[in-house]
């Protein structure tokens, strides 16, 4: 793998390139998947809503069941919440004399103990006679048509800033009203109330998305080419400790190839006098005998020979 990614193995240019920009394309790729992962865990719903049936009878209730189980947990432990319960009555008189009336709500576990309680007022907005004769005149005949109707919108804030709570979530709401108000149909929400980071990456999900991306990109970038620097450093090195390995033994193989040859052309020592004694004896062996057969004169010819 270290030869492969050396930069002495010899790829060419438009392979470099090539796995340059794939490794860019990975990058970004994985990156991009990774800020949704995170966008996924990290940012909680926005809103959460669940029709009201209003019972009535001696008193105006209502039970919501936020979750299919008991033990569903669909809030956030670490988000603050706001709850509100939105209300379309029609602006009767019936309505109008019961004047200001009281919403009281409780949060309950899927124990049905209660967690949060609140209880806020409100009533309709103030209408006199002139103005409400000139809107009827003005909606007559969408009014005689049938494409709208005498109503009213009322969203009465409940609770602002809380928290579930872990051990306890919350899975279901009571809600009751003090007069018997009329209503044609209502609603409870619970909105997260973002801040920080979460309110960056929900409401400017784009710009915050390629800053982290971008970031992200450009750090990755770095920390790739920081890895290929050290692994081609210790390509390079572990190949020219393999060079130095090589070239010492092949030093080495020569060396002994001398010595053995300078060993096998030297003579020997001890084989010298034999070398010389056979040659007196060929030399004293064809030393023609051309004087008469003396003892002193034979003598005297082997010793001038020697």
């Amino acid at each position: 793998l270290t030869n492969v990614l050396s930069a002495r193995t010899g790829l060419s240019l438009a392979v470099r390139t090539i796995l340059a920009g794939a490794a860019v394309a990975t990058i970004i790729i994985s990156t991009t998947v990774l800020y949704g992962v995170f966008y996924k865990l990290y940012v909680p719903q926005l809103l959460h809503s669940a029709p009201v049936y209003l019972q009535y009878s001696a008193n105006t209730t209502a039970l919501i069941n936020f979750v299919p189980s008991s033990n569903y947990k669909f809030l956030s432990t670490s988000q603050a919440y706001s709850v509100s319960l939105d209300l379309d009555v029609p602006t009767s008189e019936t309505n109008r004399d019961l004047g200001a009336f009281m919403v009281d709500l409780e949060l309950r576990d899927r124990r049905g103990h209660v967690i949060h309680h609140s209880s806020r007022p409100s009533i309709l907005p103030y209408e006199s006679q002139l103005v409400r004769t000139l809107r009827t005149l003005v909606r007559s005949i969408p009014l005689a048509l049938g494409l709208t109707d005498e109503r009213t919108h009322l969203c009465v804030h409940l609770v602002d800033d809380v928290y579930d709570k872990h051990f306890s979530p919350v899975t279901s709401a009571w809600i009751a009203l003090s007069k018997p108000l009329q209503v044609y149909n209502a609603q409870i929400i619970i909105r997260a109330q973002f801040s920080g980071l979460r309110y960056w990456m929900y409401y400017w999900r784009v710009p915050t998305a390629l800053v982290f991306i971008v970031m992200a990109v450009i750090w990755q970038i770095v920390l790739t080419v920081v890895a290929w620097s050290v692994l081609e450093a210790y390509a390079n090195r572990s190949n020219t400790a393999e060079t130095n390995v090589v070239g010492s033994e092949s030093g080495t193989s020569a060396a002994v190839e001398r010595k053995a040859s300078s060993s096998l052309l030297q003579p020997s020592f001890f084989a010298q006098p034999e070398h010389s004694d056979s040659e007196d004896d060929r030399v004293e062996q064809t030393v023609p005998d051309s004087t008469p057969s003396h003892p002193l004169r034979r003598r005297t010819s082997t010793r001038s020979v020697i």
